[in-house]
């Protein structure tokens, strides 16, 4: 049985290797899964963002240049001379060549606009336009609102810590994982793109984002457009209201540089024919005065007379973006017709752009319970990590808003497996595992056990009917050789010779009876009586053996005992092995009595046999009923038995209907009880 101990250890040894490698494997699997869609939903939300910031930028790259003025060729206010749509859009500036600043905000000519009702303007429009100056100015100084490459603008007043930064930060439109820890394949390196494979889902999901790369794909907008010749003229206009053609403004009104080739352009500016059909004699109608002049208020504008058109060349940049300190963000855009440029843009507000954004992509999703996101500057450091169980991740815009930078806190989103339910699924494998490899020792046990029982059994049986056929065989001989002395002495081996042959009768009995029981062909014949009478017979068929074995049998009877249901051949049967097992062990006691009982219990009538010896230890008590258990070892064992008599007792008892318990009495001796229903 020890070896079958070792190797069932081996064995869930064995089976524990395995399920630690899967639940390994599980784990590893699982945090993959959970941190791929945690990275998909953040770049989905990251690209929302961008996806409106692309919106956004399109329609500001479509703006005709001539809405960067407060009023427009016919007379109309510009729509940028007007509080703007977005609430992160503090104003539209221009910066012409000679680096003036001016802001479709406020007009030119100010007494004019006055006339028109149009001026002063609203408290939040005065801090509009100083705000607009003010960042304008920040994101240009004195020495850079010259008209230079934008580019190498940037390079030029870019710092070392600002270039350090940005050579570990996230490449602009990307987004960078960062607590808690990510596998290695969706963690990508400073500065690149993490690498995937193209053929998983995570890079087909990845072809849908396509704001941030379309908008990277931006190029300058080359056109040739029909515009009208001839002149749109305004009815009596002050010729002191027009500006010198030598202005910078005056020379790039003329070469149609602020006006895109489009329908608004169109209507912004008008062309006036001289002899000499050249772009730098174009002239804007709506006049330019400067603060000091005369209040004038302009005309009506009249309707041009169709006129023949020739071909104009437009270059227009894409938009460039641009920090103006810690609270503004620039959108600069370079128009050119011809040798003369200017640069057009708008002021934004990033805290206002930053709600924005959260709005569209959070609010407007009903991400907003399980994600908190924060902005910052994308050369700012980033903020620490925080280690409560969210998912960080970090974004840097595509440009033109590469200065704008976001993180994303994700909580860990419903709906994906936790580790919990690998951890419930292992413990029950685990214990399923265990309680097979139990249920398997416990059935190897008991099959060893009671093979070794049986063994015993029949070591026991060939003593046991080895025993009375010796001493059947020895007296019988004696008789056959004359060797009594006298008629007591042949009375008294004949009378030995049949005590023998009945014990030897109820050995086989017993060893046949269980046999039967095993079988399943033990009939009982149920009756309804008293026990009192079986009692009494038992008693007087076994008091001669009970003499001579020095034992003393009584019978305690209560009186009017309710009749119950019984087999006689059975109850005597058991009242047989329960006298000879309480003579067995009470061998040694000082009060060799055994006593036969029949009182009276609540719901019937209780048959009882006890001994006055030494009782069961309790380490052998929940198993004296088992076949072929004896409590000593076979080979020093000091009582005789079969092991098969208690075990008779509770198959008949059972067949009976009676209940069977064996107890060890505070005074001293064992007691067997079969407790009887009354009969109906």
């Amino acid at each position: 049985m020890r070896r079958i101990r070792v190797a069932l250890l081996l064995l869930f040894v064995a089976l524990l290797l395995p399920i630690g490698v899967l639940t390994w494997r599980a784990l590893d699997g699982l945090a993959y899964e959970r941190a791929a869609r945690h990275q998909a939903v953040a770049e989905r939300v990251f690209e929302e963002m961008e996806r409106a910031l692309s919106e956004f930028l399109a329609r500001e790259e479509a703006r005709p240049a001539a809405h960067y003025r407060f009023y427009l060729a016919n007379g109309e206010r510009s729509p940028l001379a007007s509080a703007p749509a977005e609430p992160f859009v503090v104003g539209g500036f221009e910066i012409e060549a000679d680096g003036a600043i001016h802001t479709p905000l406020e007009p030119d000519d100010v007494p004019a606009a006055r006339a028109r009702g149009d001026w002063p303007p609203a408290p939040e429009t005065q801090r509009a336009i100083a705000r607009v100056v003010a960042a304008v100015e920040a994101g240009y100084p004195e020495a850079d609102l010259a008209l230079r490459d934008d580019a190498s603008a940037k390079l030029a007043t870019a710092t070392p810590e600002s270039a350090t930064l940005k050579s570990v930060a996230p490449p602009p439109g990307t987004t960078q994982p960062v607590s808690p820890a990510l596998p290695e394949a969706l963690t990508p390196q400073a500065g690149a793109a993490p690498p995937r494979d193209e053929g998983t889902a995570y890079d087909v999901l990845q072809r849908f984002n396509r704001a941030a790369r379309e908008r990277g794909e931006r190029k300058q907008k080359v056109e040739e457009e029909s515009l009208p010749r001839g002149s749109f003229e305004i009815a009596s206009p002050s010729p002191s209201a027009f500006p010198s053609p030598a202005s910078p403004r005056a020379s790039l009104e003329k070469s149609g540089a602020l006006g895109s080739v489009t329908s608004e352009a169109k209507e912004g500016y008008a062309l006036r024919e001289p002899a000499m059909e050249a772009p730098e004699m174009m002239a804007p109608v709506a006049p330019k005065k400067r603060a000091d002049a005369p209040s004038q208020a302009p005309p009506p504008p009249q309707k041009p007379a169709p006129t023949p058109a020739r071909k104009i060349r437009v270059a227009v940049d894409p938009m460039q973006g641009r920090a103006a300190g810690e609270e503004h963000l620039l959108l600069v855009r370079s128009v050119q017709l011809g040798r003369e440029s200017a640069r057009q843009g708008l002021v934004l507000d990033r805290a206002a752009l930053a709600r924005w954004l959260e709005r569209r992509a959070l609010d407007e999703s009903g991400l907003d319970e399980v994600a908190e996101v924060s902005f910052r500057a994308s050369d700012a450091p980033p903020p620490a990590a925080i280690s409560d169980g969210r998912f960080a991740f970090r974004h840097r815009f595509a440009e033109p808003f590469d200065a704008l930078a976001a993180d994303l806190w994700l909580a860990p989103l419903p709906g994906i497996g936790s580790p919990g339910t690998i951890y419930a699924l292992v413990a029950l494998l685990g214990g399923v595992g265990a309680a097979g490899l139990f249920a398997l020792h416990r059935m190897v046990s008991v099959t060893v056990g009671y093979a070794e029982r049986r063994s015993n059994f029949v070591a026991a049986v060939t003593h046991e009917l080895k025993t009375p056929l010796t001493a059947i065989r020895m007296y019988a001989e004696m008789l056959r050789d004359g060797l009594a002395p006298n008629e007591a002495k042949r009375a008294e081996y004949t009378r030995t010779i049949t005590d023998e042959s009945e014990r030897l009768s109820r050995l086989i009995d017993n060893v046949l009876e269980f046999a039967r029981l095993e079988r399943g062909r033990r009939e009982v014949s149920l009756q309804a009586g008293p026990v009192a009478p079986v009692l009494e017979e038992a008693v007087a068929k076994l008091a001669s053996h009970a003499a001579r074995e020095g034992f003393a049998l009584e019978l305690s009877v209560e009186p009017a005992l309710p009749p119950v249901r019984f087999d006689r051949d059975a109850l005597l049967q058991v009242l047989f092995n329960l006298v000879d097992n309480a003579m067995k062990y009470a061998r040694t006691a000082g009060v060799r009595r055994v006593v036969l009982e029949a009182r009276r219990a609540s719901a019937g009538v209780v048959v009882a046999v006890r001994d006055f010896g030494p009782g069961v230890a309790p380490a052998h008590l929940a198993h004296i009923f088992e076949p072929f258990y004896r409590g000593e070892n076979e080979l020093t064992r000091g009582t005789q038995g079969t092991g098969i008599g208690l075990a008779l007792v509770r198959e008949l008892a059972q067949r009976m209907g009676a209940q069977v318990v064996g107890a060890n009495l505070p005074d001293g001796g064992f007691r067997v009880s079969l407790a009887f229903a009354a009969a109906e």
